[in-house]
């Protein structure tokens, strides 16, 4: 039900009320008091609506405004003491406002009518505000169904009450005196039903001693003060005898519920301590579990920690010590104080000093004596305290209890005591349970840690990925007398293998001329180091071939370029090569990469030409080592460019693909396409390391020449496989 529903609701209540007590009125100024039976009856009926309609209205604004068992308590008070005031000066107010009161109570005129019906009103009112609440209190905190033992009684009131109609019979007033003492009896059984006090703590609890006493004498006054003479009972009589013997039953069990509540209440002092211990760790426990889960900070939590520890342990002092890896000590951790409660910096790491001596055998034997929650007294600790002096205040016992996560442990939480009053075997639960908290907020830290570097680092490859797309060719580039196939399949996210291709002088006026440049280069390394040299090699190779168009003379200069970038551990492995197709001629030079194979007439030639790794060697050697050569193309050769990613592809028993196996497929394929080609060596590369993974970036490159060789010019050109000879520059 949503608010605005249920302020309707109330608001129809409340002038269902207001409408039955105007009736009311009415009646009373319609028909004076009498003995006729029926309009009796009508009479009580309309006493009865009215207070039930205020009863549920009641009810309503304790529901919504959910009021604690102590402002229940309170609220009956309040209203038990504006009752002994209505009680207590009625019969001076009354009687010095009308000189005969009995005459006006048999004949009422208007003022007396308005007058009654208002005092009545306060004290309907008021009855029916404190029936509620005993209802409530009754309820509170019950674990077991009790309706029928409330609803019993609530029938024996109304009964005990009804039967005040048959005061003019004496011969039934037993029936209305066998309700009453039932009632009373129930009363006495329900009374002591209390389950709430157990649930509030010990101050309250005090604080609850004091007032049942008053209000309970407050009760029993106003009880005593009820007779049959009074003014109060006289009008309450006049008006609805049924009302008046049901605010009598009220006065009856208010009197008995707050005795009751009073020795109650006494015998839980005692226990109120404890229980109220038990309920701040269980509160406590409710809240780590949300800041666990929750607080990312674990600094955060860790004072948190170290604040309920210290209140709920009565402990004047906590904190936590974490092991930190400490480089000069080597393998043996620094321990480090933080979140200190109620003790001061210095003071808890002499303490700790004190626990944890800094030996290494000592060390060893913490490992194993902190293994589990331990109480530890300061003056007679198995060594000397020589620190102890130094301490700002003086402390007599320590707990400590480990913090393990993946059963190593990471630190402690550390408890201390100034008084001469050893932590018991709750106090230590309690430390244990909420180490093994900060242990889960020190793995949730850790975990948190490790998520934010994965995440750094996922970023990094995502700006690693995007250069590596932008370094490599986007499509391969076509031509009339070449097909170019190319494969780049990274080992990991990026890789340090790099292709690219470079068009060199063609002439748009005349078809069939221009050269094509290239590259192939595999960067020592895997990952974004490699990923950041091959975009400074793509960088390179750009600028040079504008410039020079010789092989050598291009990774010549290149290697000096890298030299200012290059350090020891990175080198890179290149082919560069440039076709002309003019002249139908492969210029290339090596820089320590695998070797080209060329297909020519179902033979498989592996051409080495000799050549260090560029940032190898950065003196003259690298130059005079590096050699250029050149090979006549023929019709429907096929020049294969790769790196060991292929050839050192493992299977399962750890086997490489192998040269052999490579050269194989290559020669079976050679009257395919480039691309028919590479698709094939990529598929038995797949199938043959299917059930390994792959530990190296593969790189793939085939030219496949389609125009026919000229007939002219240089003869040893034209030899041709299996006697593959080729011409150093």
């Amino acid at each position: 039900m949503d608010i605005k529903t249920a302020n309707i609701k109330k608001n129809i209540k409340f002038q269902a009320f207001i409408s039955l007590v105007s009736l009311l009125f009415i009646f009373k100024l319609l028909f004076s008091p009498t003995n006729f039976f029926p309009l009796n009856i009508i009479n009580e009926i309309l006493i009865f609506l009215t207070a039930a309609t205020l009863v549920l209205y009641f009810m309503d604004l304790i529901h919504v405004y959910n009021v604690s068992p102590l402002s229940l308590v309170m609220n009956i008070g309040i209203l038990n003491a504006l009752i002994f005031f209505l009680i207590t000066f009625s019969d001076s107010l009354l009687k010095s406002l009308f000189n005969n009161l009995q005459e006006k109570i048999i004949h009422p005129d208007l003022v007396f009518t308005f007058i009654s019906v208002f005092y009545v009103f306060i004290v309907l009112s008021s009855v029916a505000y404190i029936f509620l609440a005993f209802k409530e209190l009754f309820y509170l905190k019950q674990k077991r169904n009790v309706n029928t033992y409330f609803n019993t009684m609530i029938i024996f009131f109304i009964l005990a009450s009804v039967s005040t109609l048959l005061n003019d019979l004496p011969g039934l007033l037993y029936i209305k005196n066998t309700f009453l003492i039932i009632s009373i009896l129930l009363i006495i059984i329900n009374s002591i039903r209390i389950s709430w006090i157990a649930f509030i703590i010990k101050k309250e609890k005090i604080y609850l001693l004091i007032l049942s006493v008053i209000i309970g004498v407050l009760f029993l006054v106003n009880l005593i003060n009820s007779n049959e003479n009074s003014v109060h009972m006289l009008l309450l009589k006049s008006f609805s005898p049924s009302l008046e013997q049901f605010s009598h039953i009220i006065m009856i069990y208010g009197v008995i519920y707050f005795s009751v509540l009073f020795f109650t209440t006494l015998f839980h002092i005692p226990t109120a301590e404890a229980f109220d211990r038990k309920a701040a760790e269980v509160t406590s426990l409710q809240y780590f579990s949300k800041l666990v889960t929750q607080v990312l900070d674990f600094n955060d939590l860790a004072f948190t920690i170290t604040d309920i520890t210290a209140k709920v342990c009565n402990a004047d002092g906590a904190w936590i010590v974490l092991k930190e890896k400490d480089e000069s000590r080597q393998s043996r951790d620094r321990l480090k104080t933080i979140a200190n409660k109620n003790i001061g910096y210095v003071d808890a790491n002499l303490l700790t000093k004190f626990i944890f001596d800094t030996s290494a055998e000592q060390e060893k034997k913490n490992e194993n004596k902190f293994s589990s929650t331990t109480i530890l007294n300061i003056n007679r600790f198995e060594l000397a305290f020589k620190d102890k002096t130094q301490l700002s205040e003086n402390y007599f016992y320590v707990a400590v209890s480990p913090l393990k996560t993946h059963n190593e442990i990471r630190g402690y939480l550390i408890a201390a005591k100034k008084e001469n009053f050893t932590f018991d075997e709750e106090d230590r639960n309690a430390i244990n349970t909420f180490s093994d908290y900060a242990s889960i907020a020190i793995e949730n830290s850790i975990l948190l840690e490790e998520s934010i570097e994965k995440e750094r680092l996922e970023r990094e490859l995502d700006v690693a990925r995007e250069i590596q797309r932008k370094i490599l060719p986007a499509k391969n580039p076509e031509y009339e007398k070449l097909e170019i196939s190319s494969v780049f399949i990274p080992a990991f996210e990026v890789g340090g293998d790099y292709y690219d291709f470079f068009e060199i002088d063609k002439n748009p006026d005349k078809v069939g001329t221009g050269k094509i440049g290239f590259i192939i280069a595999d960067v020592s390394g895997k990952g974004i180091s490699a990923a950041f040299i091959m975009a400074e090699l793509k960088g390179i190779f750009e600028s040079l071939t504008k410039t020079i168009e010789r092989p050598k003379e291009i990774l010549v200069k290149a290697n000096e370029i890298l030299k200012r970038t290059l350090d020891r551990k990175n080198f890179v492995s290149a082919v560069y090569g440039v076709i002309d197709f003019e002249e139908e001629i492969l210029t290339l030079s090596r820089a320590g990469h695998c070797p080209i194979l060329l297909v020519r007439n179902n033979v498989a030639e592996n051409i080495r030409p000799r050549g260090l790794g560029l940032g190898l060697n950065f003196s003259r050697r690298f130059e005079d080592t590096l050699e250029e050569i050149e090979i006549s193309l023929m019709e429907n050769d096929t020049i294969v460019f790769y790196t060991d990613g292929i050839t050192e592809a493992k299977n399962i028993e750890m086997e490489d693909f192998g040269d052999n196996f490579f050269e194989k497929i290559l020669i079976e394929n050679a009257d395919k396409t480039a691309n028919e080609i590479s698709n094939k060596v990529i598929r038995e590369v797949t199938q043959f390391s299917k059930d390994n993974s792959q530990h190296d970036d593969i790189t793939l490159v085939i030219f496949k020449w389609k125009q026919k060789i000229k007939m002219d010019g240089d003869k040893e050109w034209q030899n041709s496989m299996p006697q593959l000879k080729t011409r150093v520059v």
